[in-house]
């Protein structure tokens, strides 16, 4: 009996064979900068639709679905940036994301965020990293006039849409005014760029000026912070909690080795090292209020671990000078996504300054992978292998939850989830070197271990 992935792969083959025909019946030649296909294609594009359903796990097409909403806000923003009239005029050979930003006058920063989680979705097309052309999908909205033109009669004026398309603006304008989502897209509009976790979109949305965690922790906010907690296991479930211990080679750690877990949480990841590795022992440091939730967890999973001493809770602000000054390994995960460059920098330079000569830094974070081809690298474990053509680098929609949480962190935090070159060049800034990258899945972008050493300059003790 044939299954249903071979029945469907079946029909796919066939509606392939039968565009093509058309094609050549027409003596015109299928390409990405074709224009849209008429209504009778609507058949055949259900068919990859439903063995993405098929095949997808379901907790991860359920997240992709639920974060389906930052596509209209990307729209939205790129559409209010003029970037496809920027692009027309930039031709063929495209635009670099820093050039396209300084004449839309936004931040390049988040601009790029946004036009790659588009390119991700087949919208707009990135030749070279950060270096985007127009393509079938993006043209659908070009005014045909000049960029400059279009940006002095902004922000509500009739020529901003075509003719032809003047439907589009219709569900963009409804979907998005939402608060959030509307104050997400326009805020890249808005100079100075800010960086601040006080001044991010949800923080001015909400008219509160102290960040997201202290707005979760008023009165006020009781069923948000409970909702949000229990989203964030979900997200969790997503990878299971004995992740940590695959990649690095935690056993060739000598006796006595102190893993310092910064900003950890319950200490998810130490009780998994400990329960692993008897002869680690780990401190996790955090708030006082999410310590106390810590204790708790490790004396209902590994009682022995606190009375023997193998683990403890230390209160901790990781912007403040670090007290353990003979750690083997620092460990953060999913920290420095929370940050902009400059926070970054100051954490990462607060454990250098505290590290040994042989202590190591360990980032657990999502890593970006670009739609396009990037160069190779020569850290061990840094480059990918090329998905077989016409596949996206990236894999496309199939890893859009990548660029889902980029755009979740600059919403939130006025933060990001960065590429591989961007958290090499940062960690240098700092005083580290990535000597090695372990990755955990396919894509190469779900929280690898990134992992670095410290650069040690003249003078320094060995």
């Amino acid at each position: 009996m044939t299954s249903p992935l071979r029945s469907l792969l079946a029909i796919i083959q066939n509606s392939v064979d039968e565009i093509e025909a058309a094609f050549d019946k027409s003596r015109r030649r299928f390409s990405v900068g074709s224009h849209y296909p008429g209504s009778e294609c609507t058949f055949e594009l259900r068919l990859p639709i439903q063995l993405i359903a098929n095949v997808q796990l379901p907790p991860l097409h359920i997240f992709n679905s639920l974060f389906g909403y930052y596509l209209p806000s990307a729209l939205r923003a790129a559409m209010e940036t003029n970037v496809v009239e920027i692009l027309r005029e930039a031709g063929p050979k495209g635009m670099h994301v820093k050039e396209i930003a300084e004449k839309a006058q936004v931040d390049h920063t988040k601009l790029s965020s946004i036009l790659c989680y588009l390119a991700t979705h087949h919208i707009f097309r990135e030749i070279e990293p950060d270096l985007y052309v127009n393509n079938r999908l993006s043209s659908v909205w070009d005014t045909g006039k000049c960029h400059e033109e279009i940006k002095s009669r902004q922000p509500y004026d009739k020529v901003r849409w075509h003719k032809r398309y003047r439907s589009v603006d219709r569900p963009l304008t409804k979907i998005t005014k939402e608060r959030v989502r509307l104050r997400t897209t326009l805020w890249i509009l808005k100079p100075p760029f800010e960086d601040t976790p006080e001044r991010s979109p949800l923080m001015v949305a909400v008219g509160y000026d102290k960040g997201m965690w202290s707005w979760f922790e008023e009165p006020s906010n009781e069923m948000r912070l409970r909702r949000f907690g229990i989203a964030m296991n979900g997200v969790n479930s997503l990878q299971p909690p004995d992740a940590i211990l695959k990649g690095f080679d935690w056993a060739s750690l000598p006796e006595g080795s102190v893993i310092v877990d910064v900003g950890g949480g319950i200490g998810v990841s130490s009780v998994s090292l400990l329960r692993a590795f008897d002869h680690l022992k780990c401190v996790v440091q955090d708030r006082p209020m999410v310590l106390k939730l810590a204790a708790e967890h490790c004396q209902n999973i590994l009682p022995d671990a606190l009375s023997c001493g193998k683990i403890e809770y230390q209160e901790h602000d990781f912007f403040d000078a670090q007290p353990q000054t003979s750690a083997s390994v620092f460990l953060l995960k999913q920290i420095t996504h929370d940050w902009s460059d400059r926070y970054v920098t100051q954490i990462l330079q607060r454990l250098r300054d505290a590290a040994t000569p042989t202590t190591m830094l360990m980032l657990i974070d999502t890593i970006v992978v670009h739609p396009c081809p990037s160069p190779s690298v020569t850290i061990p474990g840094g480059s990918l292998p090329p998905p077989p053509s016409p596949l996206l680098a990236n894999l496309g929609v199939a890893n859009a939850s990548t660029h889902f949480a980029d755009l979740s962190m600059f919403v939130h935090f006025n933060a990001q989830e960065r590429t591989l070159k961007h958290m090499v060049e940062l960690l240098a800034g700092a005083g580290w070197e990535v000597v090695r990258v372990y990755r955990s899945d396919d894509s190469g972008g779900y929280l690898p271990q990134i992992v670095a050493t410290p650069i040690l300059f003249p003078g320094s003790p060995q």
